[in-house]
């Protein structure tokens, strides 16, 4: 954690002890221009302002400027009566939250992708309890429903995704300052691992053992400044199979992770991706054993979902993985689908996408994944089900109908941020709003029609450039028998002869750590065992995207280790430093005036912390708020000294400032 980021944790504290927990948005007439049919979301800042491009990006390895936390008031206005819901009316509900902008590209848009954060679980507009939901702002998706569409697609399977509804969006990005129209928004629950979402069983420092088997979440995405990702072996097999990347950790979170969990995901004999990866290099001829490691039933439903969606990042980026304990790696939940559908690169795409990719290729050459996946399709297409051509039809026209509604209303360009308007990209949106859900409609049923008549050509004669030039291959993907090619001809009777898995559930089993033997619950808990942050697992974020003016890009800095070390791949290894530059010796972070400053007020905040909750206990809140003011002024004093000593004493490698460009705006920074 790097000062800024110290500093908004303390100003976080001090507003969530000091703001009043009754407020209301300033009245103001109520008028057909602030009434609407979609539920109304107001947020309103109130630690401090949201960031802007003129923010001071710190050197790299940093955090985004752009994606700091601000604490939030956010007002519901959600009647169940009927009645339009007034941007004047009283809240339905309140609350209090951390906020913040999300997204890569999307950063940049006029219309922000919006993080929020429940200090506890919480039912947000009628979406069930949980503590994270995401206000996502449709700017490329002429037709704000691509998203929602495909949540729903998912949702039909049986399986997990995430829930959404629209709302009409009010946001005040400075404190004081009265909220304004930004737009129709989808709310979207973001992919959680509770009982309320996925049900994971729990994962912590406590488990032992088989336990340890799961429940574990992970992502393939380029690693940001601060994600945890599993130091794999990148050997011959991780390189065939895994892309050579290392996957990003979404649960446990990285600092809840002992060194035991950690040795436990990334040893090749206890680890269940490199255990997936050898079976796929050297078993494919007994093909039956692939569904000890995956769900087949799920990577199915995954497969077809994607094939469907033409997603842009489909098969690379937004890929989520989960494994619950004692059960096989199960593929979702999906997410980020507002270039798919006929929206981006893939519009006009008429073949199967899955062959780019080396994994997704040699999975289709199992028998009964193959089969599987024909039977799936001809079953979710029949009618009557979610993807029949009818029920996608009738949900596309039942969710844009409250949009219509709203635009209706729309006294400018339907396209604008004008009051009831959609505040979409006006460049590539073209056309009438009927006009994009039209052009949606007409996208799916294409690509579903052409899934229609070429799913069972899934079966075929197996060679290298279909399946990876690896291991030995069966002739066909028909049969356990692979020498058998009846499937060419008779698709029906061997897709039939599979049966497909029962739908995984919820986690219901006992948690780790609820059986402790009396002989050993009083010992001494070993360091392996006792959570702790791996900084051969803390990415420094420099293989993430960034828009090419932004921040500071040293080529020379490392994916992990605080961009100054480096680790040896597998379990229990540490970072070694570079020499030439003064680091620390444990996370090879790069000691100056603001990470002295840092480690001063990380001991600081602790005891603040633990302050405020003895206060919290009590019902006072001035004391903690004046001792948060006190806090400051002491580190922003510490740092000002840090950095006057560090300038008349520059160490010899540590570069000086230099205009950069970040956005539109020129500003300094440090290299």
């Amino acid at each position: 954690m790097n000062l800024p980021s110290m500093l908004r944790a303390l100003a976080t504290a001090c507003a969530l002890v000091s703001v009043p927990q009754s407020s209301a948005v300033a009245a103001s007439a109520k008028s057909s221009e602030t009434c609407h049919d979609l539920p109304v979301v107001i947020l309103t800042a109130q630690s401090g302002a949201f960031p802007d491009p003129t923010c001071n990006q710190l050197r790299f390895p940093a955090e985004d400027c752009l994606k700091a936390a601000v604490v939030s008031r956010v007002h519901v206005v959600d009647h169940d009566d009927g009645s339009p819901n007034c941007l004047a009316s009283p809240p339905t509900a309140s609350y209090e939250a951390k906020t913040n902008y999300r997204g890569q590209t999307s950063l940049f848009f006029p219309k922000h992708q919006i993080g929020v954060k429940f200090h506890a679980p919480q039912s947000f507009v009628g979406l069930p309890e949980d503590k994270d939901f995401i206000l996502n702002g449709p700017f490329l998706d002429c037709s704000l429903l691509r998203n929602h569409l495909a949540h729903w697609l998912f949702r039909g399977t049986g399986r997990y995704s995430a829930r959404t509804k629209h709302v009409a969006m009010y946001f005040s990005t400075t404190p004081g300052s009265p909220p304004e129209y930004v737009g129709i928004y989808l709310l979207i629950e973001k992919v959680g691992y509770g009982p309320n979402r996925v049900g994971l069983a729990t994962m912590n420092a406590q488990c032992r053992g088989d336990e340890l088997s799961g429940g574990w979440a992970w992502h393939n995405d380029p690693a940001s400044f601060g994600d945890f990702s599993p130091n794999v072996v990148i050997d011959q097999y991780q390189n065939e199979f895994g892309m050579g990347e290392r996957p990003i950790l979404a649960y446990p979170s990285g600092e809840s992770t002992s060194q035991a969990m950690r040795d436990y995901f990334v040893d090749t004999s206890t680890g269940f991706l490199p255990q997936l990866y050898r079976f796929l290099w050297t078993n494919m001829t007994t093909p039956d054993g692939l569904e000890t490691h995956l769900d087949l039933g799920s990577f199915a439903d995954y497969i077809l979902h994607t094939e469907l969606s033409l997603n842009v990042d489909a098969y690379r980026r937004s890929t989520y993985f989960f494994k619950d304990r004692g059960q096989p790696i199960n593929a979702g939940p999906v997410w980020d689908l507002n270039l798919a559908y006929g929206n981006g690169a893939r519009r006009d795409f008429d073949d199967w996408i899955y062959p780019q990719y080396t994994y997704w290729k040699r999975l289709m050459c199992n028998y009964k994944l193959t089969s599987l996946v024909i039977q799936r399709w001809r079953h979710m297409r029949s009618d009557g089900q979610p993807w029949s051509d009818a029920s996608i039809l009738a949900f596309l026209d039942q969710s844009a109908q409250p949009i219509r509604q709203q635009l209706g209303k729309c006294s400018g360009d339907w396209r604008s941020n004008v009051a009831q308007c959609a505040a979409v990209d006006v460049e590539t949106c073209s056309g009438s709003y009927e006009s994009r859900v039209d052009d949606l409609k007409a996208s799916v049923l294409k690509r579903a029609r052409w899934m229609d008549a070429h799913i069972t050509a899934l079966y075929k004669k197996l060679d290298g450039r279909t399946c990876s030039f690896v291991g030995a291959l069966p002739k066909y993907n028909c049969a356990a028998n692979g020498d058998d090619d009846g499937c060419l001809r008779e698709p029906e009777k061997y897709y039939n002869a599979v049966a497909f898995p029962a739908v995984r559930q919820p986690y219901k089993g006992p948690e780790c750590g609820t059986q402790v033997d009396e002989t050993t619950k009083n010992f001494p808990v070993a360091e392996a065992n006792r959570p702790s942050i791996d900084y051969c697992w803390l990415s420094s974020g420099v293989k993430a995207i960034y828009p090419r003016e932004k921040g500071v890009r040293d080529k020379s800095l490392t994916p992990f280790c605080g961009g100054y070390g480096d680790c040896a791949q597998g379990p229990g290894t540490k970072c070694q430093c570079k020499p030439g530059i003064t680091l620390d010796p444990v996370s090879c972070e790069r000691i100056d005036a603001e990470y002295t400053a840092v480690k001063r007020a990380k001991a600081m905040l602790q005891g603040f912390a633990e302050f405020d909750g003895a206060n919290r206990a009590t019902g006072s809140g001035l004391l903690p708020a004046v001792a948060g003011i006190a806090f400051i002024a002491v580190v922003l004093g510490a740092t000002w000294k840090a950095r006057q000593v560090t300038q008349r004493r520059r160490p010899e490698l540590i570069v000086t400032h230099r205009p950069t460009v970040y956005g539109s705006i020129r500003m300094p920074r440090m290299v």
